[in-house]
């Protein structure tokens, strides 16, 4: 079948196979060569096409006849001949590059490294519902010698709840962690997580990493408990590898999990036991080796899989000769001298291709006494011997690739080629010169490339990079290469953080690498001013991820080392803000407003119209959050100036912050007009709304203000809107948040099963994250329900509880609700004088702060207890209130204003005033255009028509 026609870039299909200049697209059997489209015959595509499926193995040539002429009977020449056209097509051989190699007696191998991966078109591949799941590295498509290990580890993963996969390195403990993990997919749901400790420098940092792993906001500095609370019930594995440089943290991290999560079930991979109470210990041995030739053929001896994987990689890297009798003698004795190890097995075969099998052997001979050189006495012998094995191939290199490989070792997990080129490159060298050597190192092993969303990334065995970083050291250069290293990322999270959208990506490697790049700056005298620079660029990256102790305590200490010519600077300004922000969501600390002012007097100093408004916008919540309102209101106005010479996020964060002010101090009108202005200037910017900083608060505004102003079923639909979306998020802080502000709402519309539910999910995100601070809304609202349901005395009791709660955790913005639903269920308890005490200390504490949205809705508490406690006091209620209505009227709650004039209509009844009872609420009844099925409609429609019956009584 030809393939000769041209297809055009949205024909390729998904999946795609890169090798050298070349991909392959196998659905739509195109070939490219840079993008560009490459002639070739059908048949000696189909080869090709099998050759990459199976890369790395040999395929026989009665296997690919088979799979190619299914139906049709050929010679072996045929296939020869398609074979020939294909490397022709490809170049094979030019310049020492090999693709497709013949293994004499056995039939073709394609030896060049293949990356695989999805193209998107603009955007990477969607993950899968599975993908969306777990989050396990993909297990190789081949793994000799352990398929009934992987079986026997997964039952004891099963039935002992804790399994630690121990052995020498680069024996494979994590190959086959990753295959047991996969194995277990369904036993546990998808739900299965692999957590990479390699990449630690602090052992620290061990509870947290699998915190932000499992997507767990640690906002104390125990993410233990965090980990804890989180796990408590959930049916997980978790896979945690590499724990033996971290061991101590690693190993009580895993015992009180074990101990206090009895649904975790943990698999680890460690150098040594963990030696903690739980654990059964599976060493994991080398690949079966022949004790001896004698006796064993070519055929033969590729059944023991550490000759599999020697003779497969050697074929992979070039190695073309055939196997014959007389070569089993050699190759067994390798075999047995490199312990059946898969990573030395993997490393020597990379040099068959040069040196030959009978080369081999004597290199390895002459180099015995370096291979076995012994290291520290603790540490176990095979480890030494990588170790020279590593080293041993290192030699080997050319300068350049020496000096390449050195200076990328200070890269911890993936990292792309433009990060690497920022590393590597010196001014004089070429991209196609650092790509060149790049796919050297890959070639030999020593580098390994994969796709991830649509691109290609590298990164270094662990063992390779701990070998070449202390070769850095040793060159004199680790001290400039970790500069730039840590100089590369803090302009890259920089950029991203603070480049106006929000939040910031979730990426991995990323965190890795900054906290390696502080780790060492900190450390190193020379580094401290780079590390200041990278804590400030990376602040709003760790407050994102939830990490804000963590994210603390780098600020204090970058502003603790901060030299003269930081301070006063952007950098000194980015580490106030980033302390502030995780003191204050971390739990409300004295070091919040000091660190904010500090920050606006650098903003305004430094002229910057977008820091200035940020800050004041934190300055504005802190405020918010402890009561002082007009305070609140006067640094929104502030900001008014500041985005005069801001970008359009200034002034929409501006408008949305006067929006939450005048909502807070009740002028209801003006709220909605600046919430509004900002959408709509948002929306004209031609970026997302939702990427805007303050868009959260703005929206919840919003339904509140809605709510007010007599809009309630939009009002409505735009809180079930926010907590939908809220859930899609995945962010648990900012989910709690988007449903304390939207509980009202709800419960304002009487959707009480609704509610309760609400209530639920909040306390699961409580309890299950360690969100200590939102506890007290929970218990108090869940009073409220009590109430509600006619469990008045309960109620009582959880919203006199969530008092202090409350208090201590500094949310006094919540004070004058949480009054009314005390009032409230007090009174129906029938404790009327407390309920009165509870309203007067309520208004009192509102207009001392100026006066606030809720206190029309405290003034009419106030007159329906008068009424009860002083019925014939009819003055004192009628003014009261119509203080009430007159209060709602001015501030534009046209909802507070008809609950007033519905309670003031009903005394009036009560009297036998009809007239003067329902003339101010049928005025005000007749001004809503929409939510009849809301209570507090339903209630004064239902007075209304009262008024009927009385005059037709009369």
């Amino acid at each position: 079948m030809s393939t000769g026609e041209t297809k055009s870039v949205e024909g390729r299909g998904a999946e795609f196979a890169a090798f050298g200049p070349f991909r392959l697209f196998p659905a739509t059997r195109r070939l490219e060569r840079d993008e560009k489209h490459v002639e070739i015959g059908g048949r000696a595509l189909d080869v090709l096409i099998e050759l990459v499926r199976r890369a790395g193995q040999v395929v026989s040539k009665t296997e690919l006849m088979a799979s190619i002429w299914a139906d049709t009977t050929v010679v072996e020449g045929a296939l020869r001949t398609h074979v020939y056209n294909l490397r022709k097509t490809l170049s094979d051989g030019v310049g020492g590059v090999r693709y497709v190699t013949s293994v004499a007696g056995r039939g073709y191998c394609f030896v060049a490294p293949v990356i695989r991966g999805e193209m998107g078109a603009t955007s990477p591949v969607a993950p899968s519902a599975r993908q969306l799941v777990h989050r396990l590295p993909q297990r190789l498509a081949r793994m000799a010698g352990r398929d009934e290990i992987v079986r026997t580890l997964a039952a004891k993963v099963l039935e002992h709840r804790f399994v630690t996969i121990s052995g020498a390195a680069g024996i494979g403990k994590t190959t086959v962690a990753v295959a047991v993990a996969h194995a277990l997919l369904n036993d546990f749901g998808d739900a299965a997580h692999f957590v990479e400790l390699g990449a630690l420098t602090d052992p620290a940092l061990v509870a947290s990493t699998v915190a932000s792993t499992l997507g767990v906001p640690v906002q104390t500095d125990d993410p233990v408990e965090s980990l804890r609370a989180f796990l408590r019930d959930r049916r997980v594995l978790l896979v945690l590898d590499n724990c033996e440089h971290v061991v101590e943290a690693a190993a009580n991290l895993a015992e009180d999990l074990f101990l206090r999560a009895p649904r975790v079930h943990l698999l680890t991979t460690s150098r040594e036991g963990l030696r903690v109470e739980g654990e059964h210990i599976h060493h994991l041995g080398p690949l079966e080796t022949p004790m001896d030739h004698v006796g064993l053929t070519a055929d033969t001896v590729q059944r023991f899989p550490a000759v599999q994987v020697y003779l497969e990689r050697a074929a992979a890297r070039g190695w073309s000769a055939d196997l014959t009798d007389a070569d089993v003698p050699m190759v067994v004795d390798t075999c047995r001298r490199l312990d059946g190890i898969p990573l030395a097995l993997e490393l020597s075969a990379s040099f068959v291709g040069e040196f030959g099998l009978h080369g081999m052997t004597s290199v390895l001979d002459d180099g015995l006494r370096f291979l076995r050189r012994r290291g520290r006495r603790t540490a176990p012998p095979r480890q030494q011997t990588l170790h020279a094995l590593v080293a041993w191939s290192y030699d080997r290199l050319l300068e350049r690739e020496r000096v390449t490989l050195r200076r990328l070792s200070v890269f911890v997990g993936a990292f792309p080629f433009d990060a690497a080129k920022a590393i590597v490159h010196e001014p004089a060298d070429s991209d196609d010169s650092l790509a060149e050597v790049m796919n050297e190192l890959v070639g030999k092993s020593l580098l390994s490339a994969s796709a991830e969303g649509g691109a290609v990334v590298h990164r270094l065995l662990e063992t390779t990079r701990v070998y070449a970083l202390e070769r850095l050291a040793e060159s004199g250069e680790l001290e400039r290469v970790s500069l730039r290293h840590a100089a590369f990322f803090a302009e890259r999270v920089g950029r991203l953080a603070y480049g106006g959208e929000r939040p910031f990506p979730k990426q991995p490697s990323v965190l890795a690498n900054v906290r390696a790049a502080l780790q060492w700056s900190f450390a190193s005298p020379t580094g401290q001013a780079q590390g200041a620079m990278l804590a400030g660029a990376s602040a709003r990256m760790l407050i994102d991820l939830g990490l804000l102790s963590e994210c603390r305590a780098r600020c204090r200490q970058a502003l603790g080392v901060l030299g003269e010519s930081d301070a006063g600077t952007l950098v000194e300004l980015r580490l106030q803000e980033g302390l502030a922000l995780s003191t204050m969501w971390g739990g409300y600390g004295d070091g919040v407003r000091p660190a904010l002012d500090r920050g606006l007097e650098l903003a305004r100093r430094l002229g910057g119209g977008d820091h200035e408004v940020r800050l004041l916008e934190h300055l504005n919540f802190l405020m918010q959050r402890t009561g002082d309102l007009l305070g609140a209101l006067e640094v929104a106005e502030l900001s008014v100036t500041a985005a005069r010479v801001g970008t359009t996020a200034a002034k929409v964060t501006s408008h949305w912050m006067l929006a939450r002010s005048h909502y807070m101090c009740g002028h209801q009108v003006l709220a909605l007009d600046h919430c509004e202005a900002g959408m709509r200037l948002a929306a004209m910017s031609g970026r997302e709304p939702a990427t805007f900083v303050g868009y959260t608060p703005a929206v919840l505004c919003l339904a509140r203000v809605l709510w007010l102003h007599g809009q309630v079923d939009r009002a409505l639909t735009q809180a079930r809107d926010i907590v939908r979306e809220g859930a899609a998020l995945n962010h648990p802080v900012y989910q709690c948040i988007r449903l304390m502000h939207c509980l009202p709402i709800i419960a304002w519309h009487g959707k009480w099963d609704e509610a309760q539910h609400m209530v639920d999910v909040l306390d699961e995100l409580i309890e299950g994250y360690s969100l200590g601070s939102y506890r007290g809304f929970a218990m108090a609202f869940r009073g409220k329900l009590l109430v509600e349901t006619g469990r008045p005395h309960e109620g009582c009791h959880l919203l006199q509880t969530a008092a202090s709660t409350l208090k201590t955790a500094r949310l006094a913005s919540l004070d004058a609700y949480f009054t009314c639903a005390l009032a409230e269920c007090l009174a129906a308890a029938g404790s009327l004088d407390d309920a009165f005490v509870a309203v007067e200390g309520g208004i009192e504490q509102a207009q001392r702060r100026g006066g606030t949205w809720e206190l029309p809705e405290l003034l009419r508490l106030k007159g329906v207890l008068l009424a009860s406690r002083s019925p014939t006091d009819a003055r004192a209620v009628d003014e009261t209130l119509s203080a009430a209505i007159e209060l709602a009227r001015r501030q534009g709650a046209l909802v507070w204003e008809l609950r007033a004039a519905t309670a003031l209509a009903r005394e009036r009844l009560k009297r036998g005033s009809t007239d003067e009872a329902f003339g101010d609420l049928s005025a005000v009844y007749a001004k809503f255009t929409e939510g009849t099925d809301a209570p507090d409609l339903q209630a004064a429609r239902n007075l209304l028509e009262r008024r009927t019956d009385v005059r037709l009584d009369t």
